[in-house]
C-alpha cells in the first residue's frame, strides 16, 4: 500500500487549493505552506501525518510559526474530541482514516488554520527575518556592536563578553522588546566573534520544515548549538544572570 499517494491525493484535494504543497521529509509526510501572516512577517504551517510506535494509530499534526510556534492535534480544534489521532486495526482501512482527516480539514481544519495564522498582537518575539538578517549579517553586526562600545577585541574573553552584554542587558530591561530587537541580534553576533577566537564555530541556518531556526554551532568538547538570541531574549526576560550559561 502506497501510504504517502494516498495521503498526497486525499488531503491533497483540500490543502492545495489553500496554497499548501506536498513534501514527504516533513515527518513520514505532510504538506507545507509558506506565506506572510497580518503583519508582513515570513509564516508557515505545516500539517504532518506520523504512526504511533506502540499501536495502530495515526496522527495528523498541524504546526504554525507566525511570531508564535506551536503544534495541534485534533482534540485541540475539533469540539468534543478527546482523542489526538485515529486508530484502525488493519491497512485496508487506512485510506478510510486519511478520508476522515481530509473531512475534519474541510470542517475545522481549514477555519483553524486561519486563526492561528494571525501573529500575537504584541511584537515580543524574534521573527524569521531577524533569523535571516543574523545569518546573512553577522560579521556587520559584529563590527557595529564592537564599535559602538569601543571594546578592544584583541583583550576581550567570552567571560568579559558574557558580563558587557549582561550589563547592557540591565540597562535594557525596562525597553520594550521593539527598542531592543537590533541590540539583540548585534550582540548575539558579537559573541559569536568572541567565541571564535577561542573554538571553531559558524552560524547554522536550520530548516526544520515548520520553521527555520539560526543557531550558533561551537566546534568545543561538547559539540555545542546555541540559539544565541534566544538566550539573549530569555535572559532580558527571566534575568539577566541566566546569560552565564554562554560562558563555555
Amino acid at each position: 500500500m502506497q501510504k504517502g499517494k494516498i495521503i498526497r491525493e486525499i488531503i491533497g484535494k483540500v490543502l492545495e487549493p489553500e496554497g499548501f504543497v506536498f513534501d514527504k521529509e516533513i515527518e513520514k509526510w505532510g504538506f507545507l505552506k509558506e506565506f506572510k501572516n497580518s503583519k508582513g512577517e515570513i509564516a508557515r504551517q505545516t500539517i504532518a501525518f506520523y504512526f504511533s510506535n506502540y499501536k495502530r494509530k495515526l496522527f495528523m499534526v498541524i504546526s504554525c510559526f507566525s511570531g508564535d510556534f506551536d503544534s495541534y492535534r485534533i482534540n485541540r480544534f475539533v469540539p468534543g474530541c478527546k482523542n489526538d489521532g485515529i486508530e484502525y486495526s488493519k491497512d485496508e482501512e487506512f485510506e478510510k482514516v486519511i478520508e476522515t482527516y481530509a473531512d475534519i480539514l474541510k470542517q475545522y481544519g481549514l477555519d483553524f488554520l486561519k486563526k492561528i495564522a494571525e501573529p500575537p498582537k504584541e511584537n515580543d518575539y524574534f521573527r524569521q527575518e531577524d533569523y535571516n538578517k543574523l545569518f546573512q549579517e553577522h560579521e556587520t553586526l559584529a563590527q557595529k556592536f564592537i564599535t559602538e562600545q569601543q571594546i578592544n577585541f584583541d583583550c576581550i574573553t567570552i567571560e568579559d563578553a558574557v558580563v558587557l552584554m549582561k550589563n547592557m542587558l540591565t540597562e535594557k530591561l525596562s525597553k520594550p522588546f521593539e527598542d531592543c530587537r537590533d541590540p539583540f541580534l548585534e550582540m548575539a553576533a558579537f559573541y559569536e566573534c568572541v567565541v571564535r577566537k577561542t573554538y571553531p564555530c559558524k552560524w547554522i541556518m536550520k530548516d526544520m520544515k515548520t520553521h527555520i531556526i539560526c543557531k550558533l554551532e561551537i566546534d568545543s568538547k561538547l559539540k555545542l548549538p546555541i540559539f544565541v538570541p534566544n538566550e539573549i531574549y530569555l535572559a532580558w526576560k527571566n534575568g539577566v544572570d541566566q546569560l552565564n550559561s554562554l560562558i563555555i
